[in-house]
């Protein structure tokens, strides 16, 4: 783990947080999970990195976005993803000053699981803050049979890892 420990008046460690993590597909969960990691980076004086990891190829993201017309090329759609991308990212982002909160984002391409994890370290992250699904009996077969996200980066995380769910939010 990546802490930097610091002794208060008293003689005490104290841990000292300065980079969060904070994974995000623009779901309203990630959305909940980054108001957290923004507010606690606030706090903490902590620098707010965001990650976007696109999973999907890119003509699936496109047909599931309504961005296919009859005469897109490869490139013209990998054009409007990147922009849709950008506009999440700008919409997350708003209302947020980055006076308070020094923040990075970026997107990525592979597989959350294993992506997330990764960036954390490069980072030397001393926490990721990551949203979570409710839990239902479809996605409890699907993580059942998959394994969710959240969970992956649960146990593989270099980092202490709180999870926010949806009904966390204040």
């Amino acid at each position: 783990m990546m802490f930097l420990l610091k002794f208060n008046e008293e003689g005490r460690q104290v841990v000292r947080i300065e980079n969060i993590l904070v994974p995000t597909d623009f779901s309203e969960n990630a959305q909940v999970a980054f108001t957290t990691a923004f507010n606690l980076a606030k706090q903490l004086e902590a620098k707010l990195f965001v990650l976007h990891v696109q999973d999907e190829s890119t003509l699936r993201i496109a047909l599931k976005e309504g961005l296919v017309e009859a005469a897109s090329s490869d490139e013209e759609l990998q054009t409007k993803i990147h922009q849709l991308i950008e506009m999440r990212f700008s919409s997350m982002l708003a209302g947020c000053d980055e006076t308070d909160v020094p923040i990075e984002y970026l997107h990525r391409h592979g597989d959350p699981k294993s992506e997330i994890v990764e960036y954390a370290g490069e980072i030397r992250a001393d926490m990721i803050v990551i949203g979570m699904r409710g839990v239902s009996a479809v996605t409890e077969l699907i993580r059942t049979l998959l394994g969710s996200v959240t969970e992956s980066v649960l146990r593989k995380s270099p980092c202490p890892t709180l999870v926010v769910r949806l009904d966390h939010e204040a």
